[in-house]
């Protein structure tokens, strides 16, 4: 007897969203109440000072993606479309590392900005298309297009005085004509997002639409404000949370058909679920990595694993690939 598939409720999904205005009034509260307490003596510049948020945020749900695929079914059916962009992201990794510097790591620096909120923001801008139940046209690609170029200005912002150092263009500061940029293109989207909306049908879709679009907004307006911890907090939350839906989800209804992967095989005496095997295995190993990546080949290894996720994560969860099999949405 089959057993109907385990669903991810879209309205779990659009809940995440909610960190938006949680951190909207955070920081809103500490501008108006606290003069500036927050971000002086609590929050640092840097998220990435907390020792916490790297083992926390970003790699642990690559390595969950990863551990989806830690079957012989799945590496069969993926080992030809994964292995040459591996080697190629392996490549580019290690020119970053070795090549002249300090060009290579500042290239390396671009084409990680850029491939990392390109992954972002396909994942949640592909889940809107999904649950407006509709099919990609001209519209919806400038819209998906402005969105991750504004992503990406946003997030040269926050990280490229550390790794690119001051610039300028036609003797403007580079990080001023990125603001320019960014306020611009969130203002295109905000417009096509309500072209988008006036021809959708009433339901979740438009309000996980706007979510989309308010999650840009914000992140321009608290960056301008000063609070880079909540400009990576906001999508890191959502993405990742959102991921890790998807892939214990994928787990649940694949082990109930016998075909678990290894860690779960590992565990079967205990019966644990994936709830806490995914999230737990996932975080480990991240923790592992983390804590050896001033090694340049574990570096190197982080970087071209998360290459290879933000790749194979754009295809796997669609069409006849066997993780899609596993996997419904409840809208």
């Amino acid at each position: 007897m089959e057993h109907p598939l385990h669903s991810i409720d879209c309205r779990w999904l659009l809940a995440l969203y909610a960190v938006i205005p949680l951190s909207a009034l955070l920081v809103g509260l500490d501008l108006l109440l606290w003069d500036g307490w927050l971000a002086a003596d609590v929050l640092p510049g840097d998220p990435n000072d907390w020792p916490l948020w790297a083992v926390l945020f970003g790699l642990p749900h690559i390595i969950a993606s990863m551990l989806t695929m830690a079957n012989a079914e799945y590496l069969a059916h993926y080992r030809r479309s994964l292995l040459p962009p591996l080697c190629l992201f392996l490549l580019i990794a290690i020119a970053g590392h070795f090549g002249p510097q300090p060009l290579s790591y500042s290239l390396l620096f671009v084409f990680l900005a850029f491939y990392t909120i390109y992954h972002v923001l396909a994942q949640q801008l592909g889940l809107t298309l999904m649950m407006l139940g509709a099919r990609p046209d001209r519209l919806y690609n400038c819209w998906k297009w402005l969105a991750i170029l504004a992503g990406f200005a946003i997030y040269i912002n926050v990280y490229g005085t550390r790794f690119l150092g001051q610039w300028t263009v036609a003797g403007i500061n580079g990080y001023q004509l990125m603001s320019a940029l960014a306020a611009a293109l969130c203002a295109a989207v905000v417009v096509l997002s309500w072209r988008l909306a006036r021809r959708a049908a009433p339901g979740i879709g438009r309000w996980y639409l706007w979510a989309n679009a308010a999650m840009l907004v914000s992140a321009l307006l608290i960056n301008e404000a000063g609070y880079t911890l909540f400009v990576i907090l906001i999508p890191r939350v959502i993405h990742d949370l959102t991921a890790y839906s998807v892939y214990i989800t994928h787990d649940r209804n694949r082990n109930r058909s016998g075909a678990g992967s290894l860690c779960y095989r590992l565990t079967h005496a205990s019966a644990w679920s994936p709830f806490i095997v995914l999230p737990l295995t996932s975080l480990l190993i991240a923790y592992a990595l983390t804590s050896h990546q001033h090694y340049p080949w574990v570096n190197i290894t982080i970087l071209t694993v998360s290459f290879l996720h933000y790749y194979y994560e754009g295809f796997i969860w669609r069409g006849p690939n066997p993780h899609r099999q596993y996997v419904a949405f409840k809208r």
